[in-house]
């Protein structure tokens, strides 16, 4: 499995596939794409509250910047996803 794939789980929201890729390899939770995008900013970019808060409990990188610079904070607020920014606030997001 490549890292492609948690980002496309993330994408998708298919939580389970991503909770099988993780806990087979921890440091999938902040793998970045040819954007520099974690899965956060996937999950942030579709408003995948579910796995958003997996990847968050797992240690994912929550002010972690894409190739744009931009946080998957600052996605969530473009998409205008209040649930998906209270939870991000929640662990520090700047």
């Amino acid at each position: 499995m490549t890292s492609l794939s948690v980002h496309s789980a993330a994408q998708k929201n298919q939580l389970s596939l991503l909770r099988t890729l993780v806990s087979e390899d921890a440091k999938l939770v902040d793998a970045v794409d040819a954007d520099q995008r974690t899965p956060l900013h996937w999950a942030a970019s579709t408003g995948s509250l579910d796995v958003a808060r997996y990847l968050l409990s797992s240690g994912a990188q929550v002010d972690k910047l894409d190739g744009s610079g931009w946080t998957a904070l600052h996605i969530a607020g473009l998409i205008n996803n209040v649930f998906y920014v209270h939870d991000l606030l929640s662990y520090s997001a700047s």
